[in-house]
This record gives structure tokens, C-alpha cells and sequence, in this order.
């Protein structure tokens, strides 16, 4: 092994980190205990490269179908295992099970002892050992877009977790459950768009006071992030039409609704310009198979950062593959920050280039290195375990070529994975 690389390697694995964002349960408890190995691996993430690998979404279905014999339905899924097995999703879930539980390889032989230790790990306190004492996780930004979506408020464990709130239903409102759980837990019976407007406001008020630190977005999956400037009177008018007929949900929002989209989204932003907030938003590669990549171009975001200069973005996912169009967005607008969640396993080379361009181009003040972004647990593992390497890699090349010497490189380690996620989201860790 490289000297240089096992000497920073070997001090990154030490580092007590920041996760940016996450998706799990709030609280262990609220974890799925019906499943089994195969159903909570496939539940996101790598079931979309098996799809891309040319299995059937019935076949998914089959293999994840806990009332079968788990050799039989790994016989289904073998065939396209082993083109994705060497993807960031496969590797990163092989190097789970090595560390979580004992066993080398995701494969027939193995799987009737992996998936019997996988269910032990369904008793209290896996949490605490995969986060805290495995993955040397300080705290983990929760992102409860799974769990409770409508409530402002949701509890978590704090002792893992820290949370942030979405404003998305506000802005691109796409069900009459939705709407219904709006009013329910805004406490404001909605008959016109001042009622809206303000329904908003109390969701983001109640969240401040139970502590988030930050808002997110994730509507890259939906629509464009061009967000054009709209009047409040066009946008008032659509929502009018809209609120004397529900049914038509979301039908009607996503063909002519488009101007109260933006509208909203300004709004939402300038709630929080004028509170000095975070917002996360989602920008890049969409989680799943099939979608519009251009709608997530980071680029497109650049009239926000204009508007809102005390708004800090935080864009995800490295904007992949838009990483150097994000790299020029983060060196030229001082409130746009840069977050390698999710990038690590969604192609682990690109992150080791990117993070050597960023070091380049953007102060290093502006990078955050890690955010696990899986909804179950086992997977944070493998995902911190391949960010330590690529963060290694990179600043193994930076020190090679005389940017850097190995002292520095350490510091700027501690910095990405700890420092500079702990003041964007002023977390006083």
C-alpha cells in the first residue's frame, strides 16, 4: 500500500464525523422489524442498479417477498449481482456485512448465516453500534421525508440525530392527504392563499423551536430548479382555482401550477433569507431508474443565490454529474456550499476527482465531506467506510503532487468531515 495514503488513511479512520443527511426511522424502534436481509438491502439504492442491470420489477418483488426461503430468491437475484456488485451501491453494502457482521461476501454460500446474524441486529441497540461506536458518527442530520412527511415536528433520537424540516408540500402541494395534514397540524383551516401563506409560516416557526438546522428540498425529482420570479396576484389566481376543486390533485399543480411552484419556492426562500437559514437542496442524479437529469442541474439554482444572499445552500450529492459546474458555483457565490452526500457509493471514483478539483477551486471552508443518505442503518457503514478512502485518495494526490504536505491534509480530513458541517449548521459539537 502507498505510504502516504495509509499515513492519512490510517488518521482519517480515527475521525469522529458529521453525517449531513440521512433518511432512517427517528427512532430505532420505528425500524421495520418485519424484513429480512434481502428486503432491507434492496430497499433502495441497489435494487435501482439490478433494475439498470435488466432485472424485473417483478422479480424485485419476488426477491424481496420475506415469506419465501431466502436461497430461493437469492437464486433470482444472483444472475445480476454480479454485474453490480463492484458499483458504489454493491461495495459499500459488501463492506457492511464484512465489518457488521463477520461474513466476507454477499453470495449463496453465505447467505442463510448472514441473513440469520442480520435478524439478531433487529434487537434494540444496533443503532448505537453501527453510528456511534462503528462509524464514529458525532450526530446525523435527519431528513424524515419517509416518516410523518406532513408534520412539522417530528421526534428523533438526539442522542443520533439532529433534524431538518421540508417545505415541499407548501410549494408543489401533490395530495389531498397532504393538504388535510397541513391544516391538522398548522391548525388553520385553508379557504384562501393568505391561509396558505400562512400555514407555511407556522410549519417553519414550529420547526424552529424544536431545533432544526436546516430546510431541504428535493423537488430536482419533480420539476426543474429554475424557479423564475412570479407575482403573488398569478400565483394567488392559480391557487384559488386549485382550492375550489382538490380532487384533481396533483394533476392539476403539476400541469398548470407551475407559477405557484415558483412563486412558493420564492416565499419559502425568503422566510428563511431573513432567519440566516440552511437550506439543503437535492440537485444532480435522481435515486431510482428513469428521470429528467437536466431538471437537477445546480446552475439552475443561481438566480436563489442571487436573491437570497443570507440564505446558505447547502447542494447535494456534489451536483453529480454536474460537479465542476457546482465547483464554479461554490468559488464565485459565498453562500453556496458544497455537500458530498450520497456521491461516495454513487460513484466512488468521481468523488476522489471531484474532491481533488475542489480543494483546486473552492475554499476549503465550503466542503462537506460525508452525508450517508440511506434509509436503513447497515448501509451507513459501508458508505462512511468508502467516504474515508476517497477523502484519503484524494488528499494522497494533493500531497503527491506538492500541494499539500501530509500534516495539511490531516487538518483539512478533520475539517470536511467535522468542521465545516458543525459550523454551516451551527451544531456546537
Amino acid at each position: 500500500m502507498d505510504e502516504i495514503f495509509e499515513e492519512i488513511f490510517e488518521f482519517v479512520k480515527t475521525l469522529e464525523i458529521i453525517d449531513t443527511h440521512e433518511h432512517l426511522p427517528p427512532k430505532e424502534n420505528l425500524r421495520d422489524k418485519k424484513t429480512d436481509i434481502l428486503k432491507e438491502y434492496l430497499m433502495h439504492y441497489l435494487n435501482s442498479d439490478l433494475i439498470s442491470a435488466g432485472l424485473s420489477k417483478k422479480d424485485l418483488q419476488k426477491i424481496i417477498d420475506i415469506r419465501k426461503p431466502i436461497k430461493q430468491r437469492w437464486k433470482i437475484l444472483e444472475p445480476y449481482w454480479k454485474f453490480v456488485r463492484y458499483t458504489g451501491y454493491g461495495r459499500a453494502l459488501e463492506i457492511s456485512i464484512n465489518e457488521l457482521y463477520g461474513v466476507k461476501e454477499f453470495s449463496e454460500k453465505t447467505i442463510e448465516e448472514l441473513n440469520k446474524k442480520f435478524k439478531l441486529s433487529l434487537k434494540s441497540g444496533h443503532w448505537e453500534k453501527v453510528l456511534k461506536e462503528k462509524s464514529k458518527i458525532k450526530i446525523s442530520i435527519l431528513d424524515n421525508c419517509v416518516f410523518e412527511t406532513f408534520k412539522p415536528v417530528v421526534n428523533c433520537d438526539k442522542n443520533l440525530f439532529r433534524n431538518m424540516l421540508r417545505l415541499d408540500n407548501f410549494i408543489y402541494p401533490d395530495s389531498k392527504k397532504g393538504f388535510e395534514q397541513i391544516e391538522k397540524y398548522s391548525n388553520v383551516k385553508i379557504k384562501s392563499f393568505k391561509d396558505w401563506l400562512r400555514a407555511c409560516e407556522i410549519f417553519l416557526e414550529k420547526g424552529i423551536k424544536s431545533n432544526i438546522v436546516a430546510l431541504k428540498s428535493g423537488l430536482a425529482y419533480e420539476r426543474s430548479l429554475k424557479y423564475e420570479k412570479v407575482k403573488k396576484s398569478e400565483a394567488e389566481d392559480i391557487f384559488n382555482k386549485f382550492i375550489k376543486d382538490k380532487s384533481t390533485f396533483p394533476i392539476k399543480i403539476i400541469e398548470n401550477g407551475r407559477k405557484l411552484q415558483d412563486f412558493m419556492m420564492h416565499y419559502v426562500l425568503n422566510l428563511a433569507n431573513k432567519r440566516n437559514m440552511v437550506v439543503q437542496f437535492h440537485t444532480g442524479i435522481q435515486e431510482g431508474n428513469g428521470n429528467i437529469i437536466s431538471n437537477s442541474d445546480p446552475s439552475l439554482l443561481s438566480n436563489l443565490f442571487l436573491e437570497y444572499p443570507n440564505v446558505k445552500f447547502d447542494i447535494l450529492h456534489i451536483g453529480y454529474p454536474y460537479q465542476n459546474i457546482l465547483a464554479v458555483l461554490a468559488k464565485t457565490f459565498p453562500n453556496v456550499y458544497i455537500d458530498m452526500c450520497w456521491a461516495h457509493i454513487i460513484s466512488p471514483n468521481a468523488s476522489v476527482n471531484a474532491l481533488v478539483e475542489f480543494i483546486d477551486t473552492v475554499p476549503i471552508n465550503k466542503i462537506s465531506a460525508f452525508g450517508g443518505d440511506f434509509c436503513f442503518i447497515d448501509g451507513v457503514y459501508g458508505h462512511q467506510y468508502l467516504a474515508r478512502i476517497n477523502v484519503s485518495k484524494a488528499l494522497t494526490i494533493k500531497v503527491k503532487e506538492g500541494v499539500l504536505n501530509i500534516e495539511e491534509s490531516k487538518k483539512i480530513a478533520e475539517r470536511i468531515f467535522f468542521k465545516n458541517p458543525n459550523e454551516l449548521f451551527k451544531l456546537n459539537l
